[in-house]
């Protein structure tokens, strides 16, 4: 394994060539460490193999199901896209796979901790970390009503929950789904959980409803969900509502089956409750969050707090959080 010093580290980069666009020099030797194996941490890992065949590539990812699924999950999972590159894949084009989670990274020392008890070294570090729920401060909203109204945003045993509700759910019943404002959450993916609760409920349920409470204060989605859900004659018992129709969140009463909102009391037999979101724990944890939760960086990804690390995917402050964006920051 290759341990450098950090004076062996600096003398490196004085002494290499930059790499055109990207502002990081590569030596042959380098370790060149990936955190995350979702489609913009596992896209950038084979990109940096093929642009450096003579470093060694590493991708770590904690969730050995996301590589070997395509980028476009199964509807009826409620489930995170995959990595849309497969284990096998990754492996021949030579890049090291590490089935492991990132618990801690080290910039003095260069060297990443893992759940294992592992440490690693590397020379350069892209960080893929995704995104996790964000705390909210909504009267009722404890341990149990997040439970009882899951989330289903990644999460596996959340998605078979909702998905055993849905089954469960009484031929007139109620479901309501909740969206974060824009830019706190996945526009595309918030658009899709829509229509596919639309599309179950049209199938399975054409007596019951469906509520969507859109915090953001545009009506673009809904604009969108109108059109696309009318082209899949989705149309019927759906009504969604935006921050200026009242959809803001103000309590939840999971005992009694209500959540009220700016527009008044709803009462549901099946919550989809999707929190805002923030980067992901190991970015938090590495500092590379400010106040808002997201990383801030420059142009090309890298890290404004830690030079020597560059940010891949939703994680970015500012980022356009689309699968389409993601896979585009792997590119750069």
């Amino acid at each position: 394994m290759f341990t450098p010093s950090r004076r062996h580290f600096a003398l490196g980069l004085m002494a290499a060539t930059m790499t055109a666009g990207t502002g990081l020099a590569i030596l042959p030797k380098d370790r060149l460490a990936v955190v995350g194996g979702g489609p913009a941490g596992a896209h950038a890992a084979l990109a940096l193999r093929a642009a450096h065949p003579k470093a060694t590539v590493l991708l770590l990812e904690r969730d050995p199901t996301r590589l070997g699924r395509g980028l476009d999950a199964a509807p009826a999972r409620f489930d995170r896209p995959g990595a849309g590159v497969s284990l096998d894949t990754l492996r021949r084009a030579g890049v090291e796979v590490v089935l492991d989670d990132v618990t801690q990274i080290d910039w003095t020392a260069a060297r990443l901790a893992l759940f294992s008890g592992r440490r690693l070294a590397f020379d350069r570090l892209f960080v893929a970390p995704g995104t996790a729920p964000r705390p909210e401060s909504i009267a009722g909203l404890d341990a149990m009503a997040r439970h009882a109204s899951p989330a289903a945003w990644g999460t596996p045993h959340e998605a078979r929950r909702l998905t055993a509700q849905l089954a469960a759910l009484r031929d007139n019943g109620h479901v309501v789904l909740r969206l974060p404002p824009r830019g706190q959450s996945h526009p595309q993916a918030a658009l899709d959980r829509a229509l596919t609760l639309a599309r179950l409920l049209a199938i399975r349920r054409t007596a019951a409803r469906l509520t969507v409470l859109d915090e953001s204060t545009d009506n673009r989605l809904a604009t969108i969900f109108a059109q696309q859900a009318a082209d899949q004659r989705l149309a019927g018992q759906t009504a969604w509502l935006t921050a200026q129709d009242g959809a803001l969140v103000r309590a939840v009463d999971v005992r009694r089956g209500w959540i009220e909102t700016d527009a008044g009391r709803l009462t549901a037999d099946v919550v989809n409750f999707i929190p805002p979101l923030q980067a992901g724990a190991i970015a938090r944890s590495a500092d590379l969050t400010d106040a808002s939760g997201w990383c801030p960086c420059t142009a090309t990804g890298h890290s404004t707090h830690c030079t020597e690390a560059v940010i891949l995917g939703d994680a970015r402050k500012g980022a356009v959080r689309t699968l389409a964006a993601a896979l585009e920051s792997a590119r750069v």
